[in-house]
């Protein structure tokens, strides 16, 4: 079927709910440099302080992942959308208005900072399971790339930004420009027109007994579970590799932290380009398929980073994480596309929770197992272990390469 120029932008529900993804994305990818500033700039916090403001930030994510999903599948995801993006915005914007006297207290920011991550959690996973209430099932893929599209974008520019606010407006007028992108993500959802109907789940089920349905669900899915756990497996050692960059290319090799930078700029370069390429790929290899190959194919391009051994050479490491990240981006756009065809409609919310319960409570681990490798032995070890594993963690994925006619259109 041939696309109209614009594609899905032109379609009025869709396009709103793009915008809203991108004021949000930028508002939350700015937070997560300026909140941290907020406690070195004018708090004067220590590491130790300024560690746990970014700990915070992301503990929300394995306290409450899993039952964000019961919930969403519980209520109106629009108006949930909504919600959670005034109370961001309102958290935020109290930051400006300091409840002690004479400047922010820490505590204050230690309630700033774990309000919205856990408002975070509840709306990225409402927001996956509410596009397919937007956009027909044929044209997920073509809203999961834009939407990641945006997502990459907003990783590669949201913090640059932050950071230029900061220093040009200073951190008060820095995080009302952050709570204006939540509350403009809210306006441009309450635009929406298609109906935001009660779910058929009861509300007086009980809450555990959902959660396990989901997670059930998930495990017992033939497709599902292939994805969960190697996708599982790919982000721990991805997280093995990001974590001792930094040691082997400044530390070790001696390179500059500017160059250390350029490094990550490359991947967010790459999350562009896979967005980008995305729907064009599940259209001509199919969505079981590019859901696997684009992993496969870009995988072995990690195992350059272990192998620079000069300063002088960081720059074809940076290449291969460029190419890494466009295929992990590209096979990302394809599986939630699939899962979200794959899924029932109530069980969603329960197994969007689910899916980023498994694939990012992996990350700690990788990071964890990263720095305990670097002790061990050195970084290139770590290195190597990292782009190693992350390479046979795409062999599962082998099984979803199912023939054409049995795929979804």
């Amino acid at each position: 079927m041939a696309h109209r120029r614009g594609g899905l932008l032109r379609q009025h529900d869709f396009r709103s709910l793009w915008l809203g993804a991108v004021a949000s994305q930028f508002g939350a990818r700015m937070a997560l440099v300026a909140l941290p500033l907020v406690a070195v700039g004018p708090m004067h916090a220590s590491a130790w302080q300024v560690g746990l403001v970014g700990t915070l930030g992301t503990v929300a994510f394995l306290v409450v992942g899993l039952p964000a999903g019961a919930v969403v599948d519980r209520v109106r995801q629009r108006r949930l959308l909504i919600g959670t993006d005034l109370g961001r915005a309102a958290l935020i914007a109290s930051l400006a208005v300091p409840a002690a006297p004479g400047g922010v207290a820490l505590g204050q920011l230690y309630v700033v900072v774990l309000g919205v991550g856990v408002l975070t959690v509840f709306f990225d996973v409402a927001h996956q399971s509410y596009l397919p209430r937007v956009v027909r099932p044929e044209e997920l893929v073509e809203g999961n790339a834009r939407l990641s599209t945006t997502l990459a974008v907003a990783q590669v520019a949201g913090p640059a930004l932050a950071g230029l606010a900061v220093e040009l407006a200073g951190t008060g007028p820095a995080v009302l420009l952050i709570a204006a992108g939540f509350a403009g993500s809210a306006v441009y959802l309450a635009r929406i027109r298609a109906a935001d109907p009660r779910p058929a789940t009861p509300g007086r089920s009980r809450l555990a007994g959902q959660i396990r349905e989901g997670v059930a669900y998930v495990l017992r899915h033939p497709v599902l579970r292939v994805l969960a756990l190697a996708g599982g497996a790919y982000n721990m050692f991805a997280l093995v590799l990001q974590t001792m960059v930094p040691v082997r290319l400044v530390s070790e090799l001696g390179a500059s932290p500017a160059a250390a930078s350029a490094y990550f700029s490359a991947g967010g370069a790459g999350g562009i380009l896979g967005a980008v390429v995305a729907r064009r790929l599940a259209q001509r290899l199919g969505q079981y398929r590019s859901a696997w190959l684009c992993l496969l194919v870009t995988a072995p391009f990690a195992l350059l980073t272990p192998l620079i051994d000069s300063a002088g050479r960081i720059w074809l490491a940076a290449g291969g994480y460029l190419l890494l990240w466009a295929g992990a981006t590209a096979s990302t756009v394809a599986q939630v596309s699939l899962r979200q065809r794959l899924c029932p409609p109530e069980l969603l919310g329960r197994m969007n929770a689910t899916m980023r319960f498994l694939l990012g409570g992996a990350m700690p681990l990788g990071a964890l197992l990263g720095t305990v490798l670097g002790a061990a032995a050195d970084a290139r070890m770590a290195l190597w272990v990292g782009a190693v594993g992350l390479l046979l963690s795409c062999l599962p994925l082998l099984r979803l390469g199912v023939p054409a006619d049995r795929q979804p259109a």
